[in-house]
């Protein structure tokens, strides 16, 4: 059955940005009629005084089409998920403006909590507050390829661009928003970092007396997920040359993560075992129920106390800062704390 009140939210949500584009727009022509009539500069000057027109532009190619920005972009609002405001914050780029989430126990990543404490919120990733963006007057809108229907609504107000947010992907993805921000040699040196973290681990894991194999599960209101190698966290242990259990050493075509059932909780076994997810609503409950469950007490993992709870925040999807601190968990838990 659909959702009749969110689609009547949506449908005023609606209303209410297409009324005040139209002010928006009507204030200009105001403006302009009024500047002609006290014989006030020409139209070319207005322009030289307005930094979003006057800007130089160049064309980009996107997810959702091609757009006109500005060279440099000043006014960034950034209503794309998490990874991509942590990898414009690891450029040194602020937005004025972001969406936040609404679902969780956190409205941005606890990480960059405090990098992004000077920045206004625009409201929800999924709804954006209309009259928030306006005031703000961005010269770019950053969304992901998935809110496409925010494309042509945000494209009234300012130059938009979508970014495409996929785990295969994301070296090449977090390219692409620092070109977007002429910021993409900063961001070549911070994947040789990442790059260069990798090698150090590979070579601590190396000299493990035993290399354990290791589950990546997320505890969700609805279920028990196990990622594999198709998943973001997945291609990482790859890289890093960490060892998964048979069920999850596997990559599927259509997505990052498989369903466990209670009597299958044997496929989110391993040596070493890192759940998270608890930040959503309803998960901690979730996980208490499970860690009672017979069947959960008897996984080797559990037996020899090697589960280990860590952030949603960045082992889901992060970015470029999330994945640094990943890599911290890795070396903790399968290097300084090895058995």
């Amino acid at each position: 059955m659909p959702n009749t009140c969110h689609a009547k939210h949506w449908l005023m949500s609606n209303q209410s940005w297409r009324r005040l584009v139209s002010l928006f727009l009507l204030s200009i022509a105001t403006v302009m009629v009024i500047s002609a009539c006290s014989g006030a500069a020409p139209p070319t000057s207005v322009e030289a005084d307005n930094p979003t027109s006057a800007s130089p532009t160049r064309t980009v190619q996107h997810a959702l089409g091609e757009t006109q920005i500005p060279i440099a972009p000043e006014r960034i609002v950034l209503l794309a998920p998490g990874p991509a405001l942590d990898n414009l914050l690891a450029l040194e780029v602020e937005p004025i403006g972001i969406g936040v989430f609404t679902n969780r126990s956190y409205d941005v990543p606890p990480y960059l909590a405090e990098q992004v404490a000077n920045i206004a919120s625009v409201g929800d990733l999924t709804r954006p507050n209309a009259e928030r963006i306006l005031e703000l007057e961005p010269d770019l809108i950053i969304i992901a390829d998935f809110q496409e229907r925010m494309y042509s609504r945000l494209s009234q107000v300012a130059p938009t661009v979508a970014m495409k947010m996929e785990a295969q992907t994301w070296k090449d993805d977090f390219l692409a928003i620092a070109d977007l921000v002429n910021r993409t040699e900063a961001a070549q040196q911070l994947l040789d970092q990442y790059e260069q973290r990798i090698s150090e681990f590979k070579i601590a894991l190396a000299s493990q007396p035993q290399e354990p194999e290791v589950s990546v599960v997320r505890v969700r209101a609805d279920g028990i997920f196990a990622y594999v190698k198709s998943s973001l966290v997945g291609q990482i242990l790859e890289e890093a040359g960490v060892k998964r259990p048979p069920a999850q050493d596997v990559f599927l075509d259509d997505g990052p993560r498989f369903q466990i059932s209670l009597e299958e909780l044997e496929k989110a076994d391993g040596d070493v075992m890192f759940v998270y997810g608890l930040e959503f609503r309803d998960t901690e409950a979730m996980f208490s129920q499970l860690q009672a469950n017979p069947l959960w007490q008897q996984l080797d993992a559990v037996e020899s106390d090697r589960v280990h709870v860590v952030p949603d925040s960045y082992w889901s999807f992060p970015g470029i800062q999330g994945l640094d601190l990943l890599l911290d968990d890795l070396f903790s838990y399968l290097i300084n704390d090895s058995v």
